[in-house]
């Protein structure tokens, strides 16, 4: 089952897993990988840069973390490939 079409503020993207930054309530209109970087983009309810978070835009709009920042299952890092 394809996954459902979302769209707020002007901004399209694809799964309710994603966090939009609703431009509604004073947000800045970006949409995030999941809730947790939402939050952490917004820690004293003022939009950060998503860039001065080390987030990484898709083709599609959507933040995320770079690759290197994710943690592995082991809690580790991980690197990118060589």
């Amino acid at each position: 089952m394809p996954e459902p079409k979302m769209s707020c503020c002007g901004a399209n993207w694809v799964g309710v897993d994603r966090a939009h930054c609703c431009r509604r309530t004073g947000g800045c209109g970006h949409v995030f990988d999941d809730a947790q970087l939402w939050d952490a983009h917004r820690p004293a309810r003022q939009c950060l840069d998503p860039h001065s978070l080390g987030l990484v835009q898709t083709t599609t709009w959507i933040w995320l973390r770079a690759l290197e920042l994710v943690p592995s299952a082991a809690g580790q890092r991980r690197r990118p490939p060589t």
